[in-house]
């Protein structure tokens, strides 16, 4: 398939012409000369060409660059698959940004040292780089002859993802650097990169009917503050019963406590298509802090991610549950720009942008007390600025520092 990139509009006219691809049919023609060998090849065919019909000399050239061709691709093609290699990372998730740990073992079977090789296409997707040349994930750059070697190295993903998203393969250019051989590498682990969380702190005024661990005690329990006292009911505990009160009234009263409680909140990322990865992936970041600050609260989650709905388990499990989905998120957003409007006479929380590419939290609780708190809250989050300062106070209410997600 012939593919072709064009600048954006905003660039100068000049730049436009000197990149743009006028003949893209034509590319499959002239792709051997994006190898630097294709240039020695056509220099080797001049240099005969000057020793047919000009002078000796052309000749003793030809010999030379093709004694620099045949050395310049025979080894690295022996190098690439002269070894057996496994990739394996410490832990199969990690987070934006946190230090991940790789071990890299390599086994050469030739009784002479190798040179030059390296990994690609495993963990080098970036967020800001998207049409410049891939860093590798490994590089070596020795390797002794019959011996198998473990490295250890720390690396920090800086873009979400499962990787790899491709083939990874185990490439060598050594020692001219004017081909480089390649090889489909199999043994190797996968690894989730989860979007970064920033913390916030307290917890969202929210209130429903369903218990939680955590949340606004304002249900009658056992665990809770004393609200007051009520008639005994079969199945009450005898560890509950108000003697004092019983002795007054002459008949059984317990204490009644109250116990925490959360509602079913649909959270709603937009996750349309744009023109900067950056932009999405800033988004992203946001829906994953409010959505470990919510779960940490033991708050009911559905999350819907374009048309994919997710309803989030308690524990552990619902916390990768969520940070996967995002993390399977395309880096440019699945296609599909408008938002889904959230469900009437439900509490929901949406999470897209406005005009100017800032992040929009959108908090609505039909079912609020106006009296307590608002019953809409719309807070923009500047994409420009740090979001670790503006998330941390994303709530309007700060609550008790133990509840911090």
């Amino acid at each position: 398939m012939d593919t072709f990139h064009d600048l954006r509009k905003g660039k100068s006219w000049v730049a436009r012409f000197l990149t743009t691809d006028f003949c893209p049919s034509a590319n499959r023609f002239v792709y051997w000369l994006k190898e630097p060998v294709g240039w020695f090849v056509l220099a080797t065919c001049i240099s005969v060409l000057i020793g047919l019909y000009f002078a000796p000399i052309g000749w003793t050239l030809a010999a030379a660059l093709t004694s620099v061709i045949a050395v310049g691709m025979v080894w690295p093609a022996v190098a690439v698959r002269a070894v057996t290699c496994s990739l394996r990372p410490k832990d199969p998730q990690v987070h934006e940004d946190d230090p991940c740990e790789l071990q890299f073992s390599i086994r050469n079977w030739l009784p002479m040292p190798l040179w030059g090789l390296s990994v690609e296409g495993f963990l080098d997707r970036s967020c800001e780089q998207v049409d410049t040349d891939k860093i590798p994930t490994v590089a070596l750059a020795f390797v002794r002859g019959l011996t198998t070697s473990t490295y250890r190295f720390s690396i920090q993903p800086d873009f979400r993802g499962c990787y790899p998203d491709g083939d990874a393969t185990l490439t060598c250019s050594f020692p001219f650097g004017i081909w480089t051989a390649k090889r489909k590498l199999e043994d190797i682990t996968p690894i989730t990169v989860w979007p970064k969380v920033y913390p916030i702190t307290g917890q969202a005024v929210l209130k429903g009917r369903n218990t939680a661990e955590l949340g606004e005690g304002e249900r009658s329990g056992r665990a809770g503050n004393f609200i007051g006292i009520r008639d005994y009911r079969n199945g009450d505990s005898l560890r509950d019963v108000n003697w004092i009160a019983t002795a007054r009234y002459g008949e059984l009263v317990v204490t009644e406590r109250s116990a925490p409680q959360s509602c079913n909140v649909e959270v709603i990322v937009d996750v349309g298509a744009f023109e900067e990865r950056e932009q999405l992936a800033k988004r992203i970041r946001v829906a994953a802090s409010v959505l470990a600050n919510l779960h940490h609260s033991s708050i009911s989650l559905t999350v819907r991610i374009g048309k994919q709905v997710i309803h989030v388990m308690p524990g552990r499990n619902g916390f990768v549950q969520m940070m996967d989905a995002l993390a399977k998120v395309p880096a440019e957003g699945l296609g599909e720009p408008q938002v889904e409007a959230p469900r009437p006479n439900r509490l929901s929380i949406t999470i897209s942008s406005n005009q100017d590419g800032d992040i929009v939290v959108c908090a609505a609780d039909p079912d609020a007390n106006r009296r307590l708190s608002q019953q809409h809250m719309h807070q923009v989050i500047a994409a420009d600025t740090d979001l670790g300062l503006q998330l941390l106070t994303l709530w309007p209410e700060v609550r008790d520092a133990n509840l911090v997600a």
